[in-house]
């Protein structure tokens, strides 16, 4: 059946011919008698790849076609990744805009929901034609976030009962800037979930759409057998074959809107009686909506981030080579000795040969965080790479004005300078973004002076100064 319905979906959104309807190439097996087929498409981390839309927005006319009760969901991370989105006035609003026009009916709050803070965030909320999704918040009163843990919709009959999730960091918080989400508080998903077992008697389906990640997702499955399915987003995982763990069905879509999963439960007697999933190619899709074209083109005219800056001699091939312009960008325009960024904070892989625009550095760093300097001995600098690397998961946070290395261990750093010695009783200034200095332990000689500007804005006057950079095969960390 399912192999069947994969191919069924690839000819439909790819080579449907002129003249042939949608349902006049369905091939499946009737809905038997009493049973009732309830079917969701989802996606999730989008992360505002709105170029992706037109084709999307074509597969979701084609699907209404076949399933015209359709529900669609997003698991979180609408936003952030695309500087057309990111940086448009209001922050987000094309984002908001085609998924409104897209027709989607829930969505669960990601961690990148937060990254314009909470007035931008209820902004989003207020111009959304849906509601957005997350039972594990707790809001406190007289602030204003207009959050639902849950919803319940009705296709066919059939109630359907949509739990959100957000996941939750060992600090307590999402991944994201601390000020943002200061206002509110936050418990663990496990913790939370079974509180709504109760739905499990009053609906027909209970579905979690959550922002916790794969693994996360796998044991909110073995914890909670009450649930249908989860609809997973946050490790960008691509469930190519989903299937069942404990009886509950776990999906998630991979990222950047180059998938889809279609989900399709037949519900009998307030029961779902079978579950199938199967993921759709976006990328492949041939045709592209018209009316979503224009838009993505009329968001798409931003003269002002097209604007080059400098040119690149050869092409950056990994994070960590973007990641040394950057933070050799925070030392030379701060004037600090050395300057670190998290390996989060790169959000591309590479960057072509040529002219390096405005967009490219906000697609680079799309977080807009402050430079904050501060001063250290050599020893609180070798502190502060080992809390760095314990809060990286293992990994070194990329650098500027040395190369070091980590032990095996864990435990011990050698650092090493051009031209110099690395003293320990030394005071040095060292930079860094204010997503490190607020997530970080830090031991320093003062409290830290932000520069007033941000990662961006330093790269942009950087590369202004220099006109040309060539960073292929820079490696500074081990």
């Amino acid at each position: 059946m399912l192999a069947l319905l994969a191919v069924v979906l690839f000819l439909v959104l790819r080579n449907q011919p002129e003249g042939e309807t949608a349902s006049e190439q369905q091939k499946e097996s009737p809905v038997a008698s009493g049973e009732v087929e309830l079917v969701i498409l989802s996606v999730n981390d989008m992360h505002a790849s709105i170029d992706q839309f037109p084709k999307f927005a074509s597969m979701v006319d084609s699907l209404r076609a076949l399933y015209p009760d359709m529900l669609l969901f997003s698991a979180g991370d609408n936003r952030t990744g695309n500087p057309v989105n990111d940086q448009y006035d209001p922050v987000n609003y094309p984002m908001i805009e085609l998924m409104n026009r897209t027709g989607f009916d829930l969505c669960t709050l990601g961690n990148h929901e937060w990254d314009a803070g909470i007035t931008s965030l209820q902004d989003d909320i207020e111009r959304a034609q849906f509601p957005f999704l997350c039972a594990n918040i707790v809001i406190p009163n007289g602030i204003k976030l207009d959050l639902k843990p849950y919803a319940v919709l009705k296709r066919q009959g059939v109630n359907v009962a949509v739990i959100g999730t957000i996941d939750v960091g060992r600090d307590g918080i999402p991944a994201t800037l601390p000020a943002n989400v200061s206002k509110v508080s936050f418990k663990k998903a496990n913790v939370v979930l079974p509180e709504y077992q109760y739905l499990r008697n009053q609906n027909d389906v209970v579905v979690l759409l959550s922002h916790c990640g794969f693994e996360d997702d796998m044991e909110l499955a073995q914890a909670n057998p009450w649930l249908d399915a989860i609809i997973g987003g946050h490790s960008h995982t691509l469930v190519e074959h989903p299937s069942e763990t404990n009886g509950v069905l776990i999906t998630q879509s991979g990222s950047h809107l180059k998938n889809a999963t279609l989900v399709k439960l037949r519900v009998k007697d307030h029961k779902v009686m079978r579950k199938e999933a199967v993921v759709l190619s976006v990328d492949k899709v041939r045709k592209e909506n018209a009316e979503t074209k224009k838009l993505v083109g009329d968001f798409n005219d931003t003269p002002h981030l097209n604007v080059a800056l400098a040119r690149a001699k050869s092409r950056f091939e990994t994070r960590e080579e973007l990641g040394c312009m950057l933070t050799d960008a925070m030392r030379e325009i701060s004037g600090a000795d050395f300057a670190f960024t998290n390996t989060g904070g790169i959000r591309v892989n590479h960057l072509n040969k040529g002219p390096i625009t405005v967009k490219d550095v906000y697609s680079v760093d799309p977080f807009n965080n402050e430079v904050v300097v501060y001063q250290m001995t050599g020893a609180q600098v070798k502190r502060y790479i080992l809390n760095n690397y314990r809060k990286n998961g293992g990994y070194p946070s990329y650098v500027s004005g040395m190369t070091y290395s980590v032990g095996d261990d864990g435990k011990s750093v050698w650092v090493q300078l051009d031209g110099a010695n690395f003293s320990t009783n030394k005071i040095y200034k060292v930079a860094m973004n204010s997503y490190m200095a607020s997530t970080i332990d830090i031991e320093s000689v003062d409290e830290g002076q932000s520069q007033f500007m941000t990662t961006e804005e330093m790269v942009i006057e950087f590369l202004r100064r220099h006109k040309e950079v060539d960073y292929q095969g820079i490696v500074r960390t081990k």
